[in-house]
């Protein structure tokens, strides 16, 4: 079985011109857990997710460990708001995540899945020869594929 034929059509995208607010409207409005950030021509560049929409700024700046900015936003809501409002207009390419995975669609889905396991993600770009986004394939119909 190839990816191609578990992959799904209909992706969540973003452009990396966009920003985060952006990145939360789409991700709100369409139900999503992340999108896939594309450049002009559909090339896949990264992933942005809730998780990193709500970052405080400075550890998207400085790649601070995600648990430290947790307990300091605990101990701080007001602190924790106001960052995120000052986010807001950052663009998706400053909280992505930029090294991704990626599983070709005539890939053998065997192949795949290590690919797909190993990314910690619950969802993995399916791309053409050319980088560009033709899918995404979940980790959940992965899962049901061994069910079977």
């Amino acid at each position: 079985m190839l990816v191609k034929e578990v992959l799904r059509e209909i992706v969540f995208t973003i452009n990396y011109r966009a920003t985060l607010k952006d990145a939360a409207y789409l991700i709100a409005v369409n139900g999503a857990d992340s999108l896939i950030v594309v450049d002009n021509e559909n090339k896949v560049m990264g992933i942005i997710t809730e998780q990193e929409i709500f970052k405080p700024k400075e550890q998207m700046e400085m790649n601070n460990d995600l648990l430290l900015g947790s307990l300091i936003n605990l101990r701080n809501p007001q602190r924790f708001i106001s960052e995120l409002a000052e986010s807001a207009d950052l663009p998706v390419t400053s909280a992505m995540i930029a090294d991704v995975a990626m599983v070709k669609a005539e890939q053998d889905i065997k192949e795949a899945m290590q690919t797909i396991y190993k990314s910690q993600l619950s969802v993995i770009p399916v791309v053409d020869d050319g980088e560009k986004l033709v899918g995404v394939v979940y980790q959940q119909d992965v899962i049901k594929l061994i069910e079977r």
